[in-house]
This record gives structure tokens, C-alpha cells and sequence, in this order.
């Protein structure tokens, strides 16, 4: 399971969620999730593997981001009530509008937004700034810390909408969009124009190539986003780790995943260990997931779904993920350590230990409470249950590149999602994701 994927199941409308420091604003609500409360020791452990990354894993997302930032910084002393998210947003939904345009409406992972985009002409700012315009999760929420922590922003406070462009985001815009004159104007200077004036944006080559996700970023961009991930490295320990762990990436062979065995060279003890703690929780939790898929998966064919706690454990497929949930979460509590505030993930993993197997279903349907909810000893559905029940386990630094390509990066298994991520943006910054992204036809089939 990708440590970094929300679930992708629609639901009703859930009520706007306030988020906290450096997390997304807000969350329209269209899909379930599973958090099972471990939501801050999913970003201890994630911040733990790759200090600062959040849920970047291709370059784009930070250009196209802070380009946003920087629009809505030139926007405010002449428009009043500007949002950056609204403008980030904004030129996020235009970048990828302007690349299924150009690849015939194919499905990518560098792009969301095809069904909301789709049909779509005429663009103006008024429009792609609407909230319903674009999709609910748009790649910018995956930015929010990479953003700060680079030094592309500054964060005037715990908000998106108060972050301001840095001479380094300005750099970066100029390195990634030097080469691209839309009528013969800067891209920016472009789009402010069209955000000041409202008219229609056209899908020119220059803006094309400049915005889309498809397209790499020059490489002079790609090297300042480089520096950026590894700067200050000696000073200051979170960078050691980012510039640490991207020379591990860096030196491994798709072809040859990496193993546990044997700590790598690039990366001190400690953060090969905190690496490790890291997967030894994921997989508990993630077999954890697997134990109410089961019971969720039980409970689909009934006419009126409902499972006693009691009886749930002796069905025959909840039996074989209570054992395998046990067997995870033991491994964690062998290792007689836990970084995370209140010791959260140990007392998670001493709940999924308990002898009795009734218990473990009880706390683990608790925990989720979205999908199944427990009334007394019953496992009913949740407002969230649905006939398509098999769900990831939720993070909160959004989709990243989906299962199949996850699943391909060659790194040890459980790691932090970021750790995959990282193996991806430098792909990206090396000029190579599109190769690994669509493989060649014979290499996919082996």
C-alpha cells in the first residue's frame, strides 16, 4: 500500500475540515479515509525519513505552486480579497488543462482533473478560480512544507494564504520559465495580465510548455530545486537527512530493489533506524487496514450489514489479517522504541497485540469510525461504507504517483512513502520520470 495515498472512494459532502500548521486549508470532503487517529505518527515517521519534503515527488508541483504564490503576491496590491490558494489553484487546473489538451485527454499521474477539466474552454482566471472548478485535492495541498522548508515562500503564518514569494521562488520561476514568451511576455507577467483584466486564456505552445506537468522543468530550474533539497546541509540536521537520503535514492537500481539487510553507506545509523522503526509501523497499520477490508468485505453481501465483534474474529478471511496484524504490530513493539508524541504508535501496536481477537476488533473499528463504527458490540457501516471496499490508509500529504508506479520504486519494503517520492523527484530532476512513468511496452510486460 502507498504510504502517501488517500483512499479514492467518493462519498457525500462532508463538512470543511480545518487543518493545522502547514497542512492544507481546507478539505472540501469527497472521499474516505482511514486515519485510524495515527495521523501524527504517520508525519512523525514521514518527517523522520525526508525532513521537509511533504508529498512532492516531481518538480512541477513546487514551480507551479510558487508561481501561484507569486501571482497572488502581485494581485493584492490591486485586487482585494486574493487568495494564493485560490490563484495557485488556479494555474495548477491551467497547467493541467493545457496538457490533456496536448496529450489527447490520456490519464497520467502528473495530472488530475481530467473528468472537472474536460469539455472546459474559454478559460479565464474568474473561472479556474471558482472552488468547484478543479478537483478537491489539488497537487498544491502536497506543497504546503516542501514550500517553506525549500525556502520558496515565506510563511506569514500557519496558512497557505499567507505565504509570500522568496527571492529563491523567484529564481525558480525565472530558471523554469526563461525560455517561454507567451505573446511575447513573461509567463507571469502573462497570467497576471489575464488575472487583471479577466479575459481568455490562450493554450499556446510557450504556456503550454512552460506549465505542464508533462514537461520537465529546464535544467537550470531542475538544479535550483536540487540545491534547494540538499542546501544547508552541515548546519542544520533536517538537510543532512534530505541530501542523505537523496544520495541513497540516487545510487539505486531499479532493477535490484533494496533490502533491509544492510544499512546503505549515504546514511548515518540513526536515520537508517528511524527508517526502519518507520516500516515496522506502516506495515502494522497497513495490515491493520487489512483487517477491517476484511470485515468490511463480509459485510457487503448482507441485506442488512452487520457483524457482531464477538463472532467477526472467527470468519475465516478476518482470522488470517488478525494474524498477520499481530505478527506487525509485535515486530514494532520488539524494537522498545517510539519517536512519536505519547508513544501513539506503541499503544496503537499494543491494541492490534491483545489476546483477545474480539478486542482487537473492537479498537481497530473505534479507530476508524468512518467506514465501520461500532454501537455496543455491532460492526455497522459507517457514512462512509461502500460497496467498493477495499481502501488504502490515509496520510495527509495527498496522492502521490499511484499504487503500480509505487510499487515499482526499488526500495525496501514498509518504507515512508516520501522515501518513494524522493526516488521520483530525483528521477524527475535527473530528466528520466517520464521514461519510468511509461515504460516501454516489453520492459512493463517482464
Amino acid at each position: 500500500m502507498a504510504n502517501e495515498a488517500f483512499a479514492r472512494v467518493k462519498i457525500d459532502q462532508l463538512p470543511t475540515v480545518q487543518w493545522g500548521l502547514l497542512g492544507p486549508e481546507q478539505l472540501a470532503g469527497s472521499r474516505r479515509t482511514r486515519t485510524l487517529g495515527l495521523g501524527a505518527a504517520v508525519r512523525k515517521f514521514n518527517q523522520l525519513a525526508v525532513p521537509g519534503l511533504g508529498g512532492v515527488w516531481f518538480a512541477k508541483q513546487i514551480f507551479l505552486a510558487t508561481l501561484g504564490v507569486r501571482i497572488a503576491d502581485r494581485l493584492r496590491p490591486i485586487s482585494a480579497n486574493i487568495k494564493a490558494i485560490e490563484i495557485a489553484n488556479a494555474v495548477e487546473a491551467l497547467a493541467c488543462w493545457c496538457a490533456f489538451r496536448s496529450n489527447g485527454w490520456a490519464r497520467d499521474s502528473r495530472l488530475r482533473g481530467s473528468q472537472k477539466l474536460a469539455g472546459t474552454d474559454d478559460l479565464t482566471f474568474s473561472r479556474l478560480r471558482q472552488p468547484r472548478f478543479y478537483v478537491t485535492q489539488p497537487m498544491r495541498m502536497a506543497t504546503v512544507e516542501a514550500l517553506v522548508d525549500l525556502g520558496f515562500v515565506e510563511p506569514g503564518s500557519q496558512r497557505f494564504n499567507s505565504f509570500r514569494c522568496t527571492q529563491a521562488g523567484m529564481d525558480l520561476i525565472e530558471a523554469a520559465t526563461a525560455e517561454y514568451r507567451p505573446y511575447n511576455a513573461t509567463v507571469e507577467d502573462y497570467l497576471l495580465g489575464r488575472a487583471k483584466d479577466g479575459t481568455v486564456i490562450k493554450d499556446t505552445d510557450n504556456l503550454r510548455n512552460a506549465l505542464s506537468p508533462l514537461i520537465v522543468l529546464p535544467a537550470d530550474a531542475r538544479t535550483l530545486v536540487r540545491d534547494k533539497l540538499c542546501g544547508g546541509a552541515g548546519q542544520n540536521p533536517e538537510a543532512v537527512r534530505r541530501k542523505n537520503a537523496l544520495g541513497w535514492v540516487r545510487s539505486l537500481d531499479v532493477n535490484r530493489p533494496a533490502g533491509w539487510e544492510a544499512q546503505p553507506a549515504t546514511l548515518d545509523a540513526n536515520h537508517w533506524d528511524d527508517l526502519r522503526l518507520g516500516a515496522r509501523f506502516f506495515a502494522a497499520r497497513d495490515a491493520a487496514i487489512d483487517v477491517l477490508n476484511a470485515i468490511e468485505a463480509q459485510m457487503v453481501p448482507l441485506a442488512a450489514p452487520k457483524l457482531i465483534a464477538d463472532a467477526a474474529y472467527k470468519l475465516s478471511p478476518v482470522q488470517a489479517q488478525l494474524g498477520a496484524v499481530r505478527e506487525a504490530a509485535q515486530r514494532f513493539l520488539d524494537e522498545d522504541k517510539d519517536p512519536t508524541e505519547g508513544r501513539m504508535a506503541m499503544a496503537f501496536c499494543r491494541e492490534c497485540t491483545a489476546v483477545d481477537s474480539a478486542a482487537i476488533i473492537r479498537n481497530l473499528v473505534k479507530r476508524d469510525d468512518r467506514v465501520l463504527r461500532l454501537v455496543g458490540n455491532d460492526v455497522l457501516p459507517g457514512p462512509a461504507f461502500s460497496l467498493q471496499h477495499q481502501t488504502e490508509a490515509a496520510d495527509d500529504e495527498g496522492e502521490g504517483p499511484g499504487s503500480d508506479n509505487a510499487g515499482r520504486v526499488p526500495v525496501p519494503a514498509n518504507i515512508s512513502g516520501r522515501i518513494r517520492n524522493l526516488y521520483l523527484l530525483n528521477l524527475d530532476l535527473e530528466g528520466q520520470l517520464a521514461e519510468f512513468l511509461n515504460p516501454p511496452a516489453a520492459e512493463e510486460a517482464a
